[in-house]
């Protein structure tokens, strides 16, 4: 994949001088590796700890040329733009990813590196820490700590990476239960696997089956995925059953789901054939894979 956006790839000779001026500095910057700063971008400082070695630094060059043009995506999607981050290709304890708080900027991103390097997996979770970020710029009802939240982050990580992150689905975790409503409430958790299930697959019914933009999804935010829905359809009615019914339709209650994705959408006919005009993409696997 390729990436027009700016940047400025830094040789190991700079990196090095550059981490010298830092300390020197004392700038506000402590990373929670030992790392080597890679490259610059308009608003990304993208490093690799020193551990990975050159599969880390592989990785870090994947971020590097990807960061700005998913930025600008998501700029678009939410209307804000956030100042700079520092993403850090990192050996993260599970294989995931954190900040510090929903509106951290120290992004902190695993590497996968075997069978084969994938970079694609880094930058996509550099996506999710990324849109926490901007649900804390936002102030409104997403909640990087909690269901809603976390669902918001997941699905537009996996729009811009479709695939990528399929090994870290929750859709059959909701599924495969009794499918308790996590639409009108919130799980208090980013790590509630079956409520982040619900939510992943409630706003890509959203987009997929009921035609709703990112744009607009992201510019509505509410307490729950409920309030969310009446902000864009405009209605003060309770989404949760038409959504159940429809996945229950396609996915029998009490039998195994099968699902290893977390979109199965559009299920049967298209509900709506345009979105509704309204005022307007951090993961965690079976453990935790993201966590702020």
């Amino acid at each position: 994949m390729s990436n027009d956006a700016p940047k400025r790839v830094l040789s190991p000779r700079r990196r090095s001088r550059m981490a010298r001026l830092q300390s020197t500095l004392g700038a506000n910057l402590a990373l929670e590796f030992p790392s080597d700063l890679v490259g610059q971008t308009e608003h990304f400082d993208v490093y690799a700890a020193t551990s990975l070695g050159a599969g880390g630094l592989q990785v870090a060059h994947g971020v590097l040329g990807r960061c700005e043009r998913d930025y600008a995506t998501l700029a678009g999607w939410f209307g804000l733009q956030p100042s700079h981050f520092n993403a850090v290709v990192a050996p993260v304890e599970g294989g995931g990813a954190y900040h510090r708080g929903c509106s951290g900027l120290e992004l902190y991103c695993a590497a996968e590196l075997s069978p084969v390097i994938n970079e694609d997996f880094t930058s996509a979770l550099v996506v999710a820490e990324v849109v926490e970020v901007f649900q804390a710029l936002q102030g409104g009802g997403w909640n990087c700590g909690a269901s809603n939240g976390e669902g918001l982050s997941r699905v537009l990580a996996e729009e811009l990476y479709p695939g990528v992150l399929d090994g870290f689905s929750t859709a059959s975790d909701w599924l495969d239960t009794d499918r308790p409503d996590w639409v009108n409430q919130n799980a208090g958790s980013d790590g509630d696997t079956g409520a982040n299930g619900c939510s992943v697959l409630f706003l890509f019914w959203l987009h997929y089956q009921l035609g709703y933009t990112w744009q607009q999804i992201c510019q509505a935010p509410g307490s729950t995925l409920a309030e969310t829905y009446r902000q864009l359809a405009g209605v003060n009615t309770d989404p949760f059953p038409d959504f159940s019914r429809l996945l229950g339709q396609n996915y029998s209650p009490g039998a195994p789901s099968n699902l290893t994705h977390d979109n199965p959408f559009p299920l049967g006919a298209r509900q709506f054939a345009t979105a509704i005009p309204s005022k307007g993409t951090r993961l965690i696997p079976r453990a935790s894979l993201v966590r702020s």
